[in-house]
């Protein structure tokens, strides 16, 4: 069982190597969320597919898995991500809104 697991985190992995890669010397917070933000938009991990494992992410961004949570926690605080606990958790991509709904709840804030 943990062998398909890790087939699939590894074929997950594939995916995003063009898009995540360690991070500058700097701030690495900010290039992380970037990354991961990259790797949402262009749908590499489709809704409701789980990210690839905390483990697996710091250390291909090159952060200590602190910063990694304090990227995962924005992001989720944002609904972009969720985080499940137990046996088949991790982090999941939320489903998106429709952007004709997004244009109008941005316009319902303005006008109110």
């Amino acid at each position: 069982m943990s062998e398909s697991g890790s087939e699939r985190g590894s074929a997950a992995g594939d995916r995003l190597a063009p898009v995540l890669r360690p991070v500058r010397a700097g701030n690495g917070f900010e290039e992380a969320l970037e990354q991961i933000l990259q790797v949402l938009r262009l749908g590499l991990v489709p809704d409701g597919g789980r990210l690839p494992a905390e483990r697996e992410l710091a250390d291909r961004l090159r952060i200590s898995r602190v910063t990694l949570r304090e990227v995962l926690k924005v992001l989720q605080d944002q609904g972009l991500v969720e985080s499940r606990r137990g046996r088949y958790g991790g982090t999941f991509v939320r489903a998106r809104p429709e952007p004709a709904q997004g244009r109008e709840d941005e316009l319902r804030r303005r006008v109110a």
